[in-house]
């Protein structure tokens, strides 16, 4: 173990002990079945992270219901018949000695595929994706609620180690947090209690359908990038509210955003060198990106709650992930994009490599999300050049990075 890493100390969450701080957080893989099942694509993903040494593993968000699915190629568990094709993943990171948690989510109004008839608290259209869902009825609402607990369900049944509920970033739950996507004025909006109402019965669904003895975690958007959006606030209640009903730990992000970009920000921690290095011109003519850039998030709801905090949002170097652990402004460190460029991340990092990931932020990998499968587009100069073609040349670049010109 490097020397001054508390980052690789192991830790706990709920009754799971894990072998170190570090956390592949949640990433969109676009390698599973036009249905959803799972497949080897998937389950060698997965393996090969659970070798590269993270504590844990959180999948790329799972849709719970037919309408909730974000993007093609996405995992899925809305049906019975979908766990058998999971085990082949939770068998393929315990086979390696690692941990997997499951995330189950509903896009809502936050799609790429506006044929699954897209539902959101309320009709607002979705500035991101460019949709007008339908406003969910309170049968709809019903029925999202239990497809989560029959989601949670059939991920315990996979084998996979616990379930992490998607309310961040967007999505369905963000949507009826904040009161710019929810302006119901029943039961399920209308002021913030209201509002906090849907998260908490998402979370009673899931805990009924799994037991006490499981780990259920949650990514919850704190506030809203926007302005007289979701207040840091009234979320960090609501996160209080869940550890009472017996949340084991959360993950802190954005809720409602404008563009992807604010939550997946480009050239973390990439200095001039690395940038010369990568061939960055887009950087070297504007500043390096901040990282831990949730930090805040991570210290209010750690003043307030007495369970572990999951940082996520722009971790890049070591010196940052020892003093966010030494600080006590978190209790575990998420990352995406530099897993993607180093699944044996963790492996090197307790080698005793210090310094600065490899990954530049460049947001290549992620643009191609429900179009080809999760990879690190900076491998080689013909790799480069296919996801120029494609996505800028052949105009394939999606509308959330619409502002986005690597």
């Amino acid at each position: 173990m490097a020397a001054g890493a508390p980052y690789l100390e192991p830790g706990r969450i709920g009754s799971l002990t894990l072998r170190n701080r570090l956390v592949r957080a949640s990433t969109s893989e676009t390698m599973a079945a036009p249905d959803g099942a799972g497949t080897p694509a998937l389950a060698n993903l997965y393996g090969t992270l659970a070798a590269g040494g993270a504590g844990l593993l959180l999948t790329g968000h799972i849709y719970v219901e037919r309408r909730g699915q974000a993007s093609a190629n996405q995992p899925g568990l809305y049906d019975d018949r979908l766990v058998e094709s999971m085990v082949q993943v939770t068998e393929a990171v315990h086979a390696r000695g690692g941990r997997i948690f499951a995330e189950i989510g509903h896009a809502g109004s936050q799609t790429m595929l506006p044929e699954v008839g897209p539902i959101a608290p309320s009709p607002t259209a979705n500035e991101m994706y460019g949709l007008q869902p339908r406003e969910a009825t309170p049968e709809d609402i019903t029925d999202v609620i239990a497809a989560f607990g029959h989601a949670a369900r059939r991920a315990r049944e996979a084998g996979f180690d616990g379930v992490h509920i998607h309310g961040g970033n967007g999505y369905l739950i963000s949507e009826f947090s904040s009161p710019i996507t929810n302006v119901r004025t029943d039961g399920w909006g209308g002021d913030a209690e209201r509002r906090g109402r849907f998260v908490l019965a998402v979370y009673d669904s899931v805990r009924r359908a799994v037991g006490d003895d499981y780990c259920v975690t949650a990514r919850i958007g704190i506030g809203d990038s926007i302005p007289g959006g979701l207040e840091a606030s009234e979320s960090v209640e609501r996160v209080r509210l869940l550890a009472e009903r017996g949340l084991d730990a959360v993950e802190v992000s954005y809720g409602i955003m404008k563009s992807y970009l604010e939550n997946i920000r480009t050239y973390v921690a990439v200095g001039a060198a690395q940038a010369a290095r990568n061939g960055l011109v887009q950087r070297l003519v504007k500043p390096e990106g901040p990282e831990a850039y949730y930090r805040h998030f991570a210290r209010a709801v750690k003043e307030a709650v007495d369970i572990p905090v999951i940082l996520v949002g722009g971790i890049r170097t070591t010196q940052t992930m020892a003093d966010v652990i030494s600080s006590g402004d978190a209790d575990f460190l998420a990352m995406s994009r530099p897993f993607i460029r180093e699944p044996d991340l963790v492996n090197k990092l307790a080698a005793g490599r210090t310094g600065t990931v490899e990954c530049v932020s460049c947001n290549m990998c992620l643009v191609h999300d429900g179009f080809d499968p999760l990879r690190c587009w900076r491998t080689s100069p013909a790799a480069v050049a296919a996801h120029v073609y494609t996505h800028h040349i052949r105009g394939r670049l999606p509308r959330r990075f619409r502002s986005e010109r690597d």
